[in-house]
């Protein structure tokens, strides 16, 4: 026998000696190795079982899930996969950084995962870029950080593709250049993109006390064009020091006292929540969220339900008036945010609607989950062979919500890539800086 192959088995006999966790942790790796999703539901399955699958070994099998599809996935899945593994790419970084050495279109979105997840400099990325391709164009777009790239990333808003334009906004939100004020002002005006409209609106906002005024300016230009969601972006932007300073105070002002609807709720709860809004803003934000959470329209009424800072007493008691409103959608999103205040009886309340068989079941399994009511875990656990993956997939969500978050484990082994790679990085989520 091969001196390797006999180092290999006495390593195996050894870990299997060291106990039955070891043993199924190792025969659960293998399992992913191999790429066979049977014995890795087999080898989870006896682990919870036994009980003694904890979230942090939970944790460590999903990293090697998602290791194994970053590495093994080709062509336009292996982007699929970048992106779905892109909210733990901190704890995977590692493995993105082999997939982007494959230079090819996947590991162009590695490198920008990467840079998102603190793994990799983005002034440091210019020497990565190769070729035409616009994946890769799109890295080099977002190492524009210094001043000195001022003229490179005007460019690269003009550029032709998407992606690149999208991350030349967000390199000029990195650099807080001064400069490229005409520029991302007319890329959040023209850009047929909704996304590099709103990293437009995100960077301008970032841009330093000189300019402060001149940017206000330039938003409420703005303000007549855009639809809501950009409306939004842009009264976040106001409500942020050093526009607030600036005029953003004035411009949110005359929005919350004289317009509806999601940004004016937006403007409102960004004034509550900031500090130092003089009372004549702060009342006026006041009388905005209270009337939404009251007599809007139902997606106004949740946004509201969702977004107000409840430790002001009048919208702690339209939050409690909507929690025996005759619409169940609008019932659970206030009985939610009551369960999450510790609100007496808004537990029990949210546990008749989580009911099987409850046309609003999910949504308030879901409040469950986040007000950290276990008692839901058994009718979560059941969304885990859910027919819809994205059902499943926020069941796991869920039970990492409860604490429990291994208790998701078996997705691991999911038939479904997208629901394997995402929920693994939910449970590598679960544990970071535990």
């Amino acid at each position: 026998m091969p001196s390797w192959r006999l180092l290999g088995l006495r390593l195996a006999a050894l870990a299997c000696a060291c106990g039955p966790v070891a043993c199924a942790s190792s025969a659960a790796v293998r399992a992913v190795e191999r790429g066979d999703r049977v014995a890795l539901a087999e080898a989870i399955a006896a682990r919870e079982r036994k009980g003694d699958l904890s979230n942090r070994d939970a944790a460590r099998l999903a990293k090697t899930v998602a290791e194994h599809e970053l590495r093994e996935s080709t062509g336009a899945e292996a982007v699929d996969r970048v992106r779905d593994s892109s909210p733990c790419a901190r704890e995977l970084d590692g493995a993105l950084a082999d997939r982007m050495a494959l230079r090819d279109a996947a590991g162009a979105h590695a490198a920008l995962a990467r840079i998102e997840g603190g793994g990799l400099a983005a002034g440091r990325v210019g020497a990565l870029s190769s070729g035409d391709d616009p994946e890769w164009r799109a890295v080099l777009a977002r190492g524009f950080v210094r001043a000195g790239d001022q003229e490179a990333r005007r460019q690269a808003l003009l550029d032709p593709d998407p992606l690149v334009r999208r991350e030349a906004a967000r390199a000029a939100q990195a650099a807080r250049d001064g400069a490229d004020v005409d520029a991302l002002a007319e890329a959040a005006r023209l850009d047929p993109e909704p996304i590099v409209r709103t990293e437009s609106v995100r960077a301008l906002a970032s841009l330093g006390d000189g300019r402060a005024p001149s940017v206000v300016e330039r938003l409420r230009d703005l303000w007549g064009s855009a639809d809501d969601g950009l409306r939004e972006d842009i009264a976040r932007a106001w409500s942020r020091s050093p526009l607030w300073e600036g005029g953003g105070r004035g411009a949110l002002l005359l929005l919350v006292a004289s317009n509806h609807g999601p940004a004016a709720i937006e403007g409102a709860v960004a004034v509550l929540r900031a500090r130092g809004a003089d009372a004549e803003v702060a009342d006026a934000s006041l009388a905005q969220v209270e009337r939404a959470i009251e007599a809007g329209a139902r997606g106004t009424r949740i946004q509201a339900l969702a977004q107000a800072p409840l430790d002001r007493s009048e919208l702690l008691d339209a939050v409690r008036h909507a929690s025996a409103s005759d619409d169940r959608e609008i019932r659970v999103a206030a009985l939610g945010r009551l369960a999450g205040a510790g609100e007496p009886g808004a537990v029990g309340a949210l546990e008749g609607l989580a009911a099987v068989g409850s046309p609003v079941a999910p949504r308030a399994r879901r409040a469950l989950a986040m007000a950290g009511d276990r008692r839901v875990q058994s009718w979560i656990e059941e969304d885990l062979e859910a027919a819809q993956p994205d059902r499943r997939l926020a069941a796991a969500m869920e039970l990492a919500a409860l604490g429990v978050a291994a208790r998701g484990a078996p997705l691991l082994a999911d038939a479904d890539a997208r629901v394997r790679t995402r929920a693994a990085c939910t449970l590598i989520m679960a544990v970071r800086g535990k």
